[in-house]
């Protein structure tokens, strides 16, 4: 419910503006809180029926709205989403420019973060939002293509941001080396000669294939 400033938004209490004497007689105290619930229901109802006066309030109200804007109504969507399609329905930009599109894909999304990207010498834009924000595709699509200039081409771009780390590790096989040693009483003479060591180092990973569908695109 929207707030209404210029009316009450405390809870009802008759009893506040009469003598608090009044107040230990128990049958005046039960009539006047009867009377004070009377009243805050009366209030909220009144707010209730303001908030139908403006499409970004109205609940019960949008499907007139929608019957002034000519939308056939769809109760099985959101109030958000009727929203979306009766404020594209009753702006009427002078002309069609990215911060208009940027505002009116918007409606549709439901972190509002969505952008444009133009290429004016391609005669395209591109519209990016974050993967499963959209709220109604097709009221996406129909808002787009009702405001978008005709020969101009659009594309939906599901966007995913993520941090990705890799760790790798290794494992080094070593050798052990032993030393013989030999009688004193013999000579030997040990000729020089090639000491081969081997070593292998060992990399353990896990490959992991993600497959990313296409963008969704409208030409």
């Amino acid at each position: 419910m929207s707030e209404h400033n210029w009316m009450r938004q405390s809870i009802v209490d008759i009893l506040q503006y009469l003598p608090a004497f009044l107040a230990h007689s128990q049958h005046f105290k039960a009539t006047n809180d009867a009377d004070s619930k009377e009243h805050d229901t009366i209030r909220i109802d009144l707010q209730d029926v303001l908030d139908q006066f403006y499409v970004k309030s109205a609940t019960w109200g949008l499907e007139r709205w929608e019957e002034l804007c000519g939308i056939s109504p769809d109760t099985t969507l959101s109030d958000n989403a009727r929203r979306s399609t009766i404020i594209a329905k009753l702006q009427n930009p002078g002309s069609v420019t990215e911060v208009f599109l940027t505002n009116l894909i918007n409606g549709y999304i439901a972190d509002q973060q969505g952008y444009i990207i133009s290429y004016p010498s391609e005669y395209r834009i591109e519209v990016l939002y974050h993967g499963g924000q959209i709220t109604d595709y097709e009221k996406l699509r129909t808002a787009i293509s009702t405001y978008i200039p005709a020969h101009i081409g659009y594309k939906l771009v599901t966007i995913t941001t993520a941090d990705l780390e890799y760790h790798g590790a290794g494992t080094v096989q070593c050798y052990r080396k032993n030393i013989v040693d030999m009688s004193v009483k013999y000579n030997v003479n040990v000729a020089d000669s090639p000491r081969y060591i081997a070593g292998a180092v060992v990399h353990n990973y896990k490959l992991i294939k993600i497959s990313g569908g296409g963008a969704i695109g409208h030409g």
